[in-house]
């Protein structure tokens, strides 16, 4: 009992010792408890925060050699359970040169483990019975050291999950420095091809229109040349204003900009393929920039997939917060395709995207699918 509320105290190591070898002594009659470490270099040491244990008996205390080879008094109690028990008062005194080194009168030791690691000691000095300790104590001592042992176990596997925590929380802070650092240098990239397809290509591609238009109404011989290239040009200037939708979105960066943007996403698809799609948004208008365009990219990236190879005719698609994350799911009822053949497939590239991007947002992505029965991609990203 007395393990139990010391275990749960929340105390530091060191202070729970103190309060573990003060109850010790009270159940043993003891003046001092102390706990011997054992050490990788195969030492016993004594720990800090012994009962009754003041700093000149710590200074008379020396590391003991302690190992599974040895024969010495130390090695048998640590690593085959012998229990110890020695007293001035018996005559004539046994382990007298034990007693001496201490200077104590009396003296219990036995092993202190968890499960099957060996730990030390655990040991009780001068008791305050004037028959001194009895075989009864011996027996507390090995029970306390059992129960000792596992709570060791514990407060050490403890403060191991505190560190993981530490270092996981340290990685997390790093990822998301690294994801808005990518988002920052990605999206200015974005910005300068945007600018370049919009103040080059395009803007070339309507002066070439212009001149066929010229050309055109010369009545010239080439009327049914340019009928063939004028449809081209079309083709190519929608094409490269959808690039340019994809890459820089107008609206994502307003207030409500994000729904308008996914809705204006699946409009394009609508008049490019004819794909109808069912629309599930719910996602609050205070996240983060580099939050939205990682989702839109997500979005993007599977409606883009669709579109090229799954010859669907309907669409689901949801978005929702959910517990600080995002959760998407995007499910076709096109042509499906075997996943484990994915990567000998046209197009596996996208779906390498959607795994990497969601990886460095934290997060996770699914892909479902069977040749027939369409597919369903599912994506989760904690909310940066």
């Amino acid at each position: 009992m007395a393990i139990s509320v010391h275990a749960r105290s929340g105390h530091n190591l060191t202070e729970f010792y103190r309060r573990l070898t003060g109850s010790i002594a009270e159940l043993v009659g003891a003046s001092k408890v102390l706990f011997w470490q054992l050490n990788d270099d195969g030492t016993l040491t004594a720990i800090p925060g012994a009962h009754g244990v003041d700093e000149a008996f710590v200074a008379r205390l020396y590391p003991a050699r302690c190992t599974p080879d040895r024969d010495d008094l130390t090695s048998r109690i640590v690593f085959r359970d012998q229990s110890f028990r020695a007293s001035r008062r018996d005559e004539p005194p046994e382990y007298s040169y034990v007693l001496d080194a201490l200077g104590v009168a009396d003296a219990i030791s036995v092993s202190w483990r968890g499960g099957d690691q060996r730990l030390g000691l655990v040991a009780a000095y001068d008791s305050q019975k004037p028959d001194g300790f009895s075989r009864e104590d011996t027996w507390v001592l090995q029970k306390i050291g059992l129960a000792a042992g596992l709570v060791w176990q514990l407060k050490h596997a403890e403060l191991d999950l505190t560190r993981t925590v530490e270092r996981l929380q340290k990685v997390d802070a790093a990822r998301q420095l690294l994801l808005k650092n990518v988002s920052t240098a990605v999206d200015k990239a974005r910005r300068r091809l945007a600018s370049d397809l919009h103040d080059e290509a395009l803007q070339k591609l309507t002066a070439a229109e212009l001149h066929l238009e010229r050309m055109d109404g010369d009545g010239g011989q080439n009327a049914a040349v340019l009928e063939t290239i004028r449809p081209l040009l079309s083709q190519t200037e929608e094409s490269l204003r959808r690039l340019l939708f994809e890459v820089r979105p107008p609206a994502l960066e307003i207030p409500g900009g994000f729904e308008e943007t996914i809705r204006d996403r699946l409009a394009m698809m609508r008049s490019l393929t004819g794909i109808d799609a069912e629309l599930e948004l719910e996602l609050p208008d205070e996240l983060s920039y580099e939050c939205k365009s990682m989702v839109f990219r997500q979005v993007a990236e599977s409606l883009t997939n669709i579109e090229k190879h799954a010859a669907a005719t309907r669409v689901q698609l949801s978005v929702k917060a959910v517990d600080g994350a995002i959760h998407g799911l995007v499910i076709d009822n096109g042509r499906g395709f075997v996943v484990s053949e994915r990567d000998r497939l046209p197009g596996h590239l996208g779906l390498l995207a959607l795994n990497e991007r969601s990886q460095l947002a934290g997060g996770w992505t699914k892909i479902e699918s069977e040749p027939g029965l369409g597919t369903k991609i599912e994506f989760w990203m904690p909310i940066a």
